[in-house]
């Protein structure tokens, strides 16, 4: 768990994301799914607006992340949901890199 709750945190080295695939970290009180989709890294908030579980063990191709439970397809750079146009959007943070290093900003 990060100690830090806000403004631009490390989270990660792009070999711990690899491509199609996302990752969970706890900062703070809030779930942060990070994923790498066509060689680019995308935070989201890790919870499914419909079922309040995570987004990170979804797989994500082109941009898109599929809940497994459900099938609500969510667009990681924008965080709307694609195939329910009418659904809550997940949150998104912009994402930096350093090196290797994935940093995303996150609000206060």
């Amino acid at each position: 768990m990060q100690t830090t709750t806000a403004g631009t945190i490390r989270l990660a080295r792009t070999a711990e994301i690899p491509e199609g695939t996302g990752r969970e970290f706890k900062v703070g009180e809030r779930y942060i799914a990070v994923f790498c989709s066509d060689g680019q890294f995308y935070a989201i908030e890790d919870e499914r607006p419909h079922a309040g579980s995570p987004l990170n063990d979804g797989t994500v191709h082109r941009g898109i992340v599929s809940c497994l439970r459900h099938s609500w397809r969510f667009d990681v750079r924008d965080g709307r949901c694609v195939n329910f146009p009418t659904a809550p959007p997940v949150a998104t943070f912009p994402v930096t890199m350093q090196g290797e290093d994935i940093y995303v900003t996150l609000p206060a």
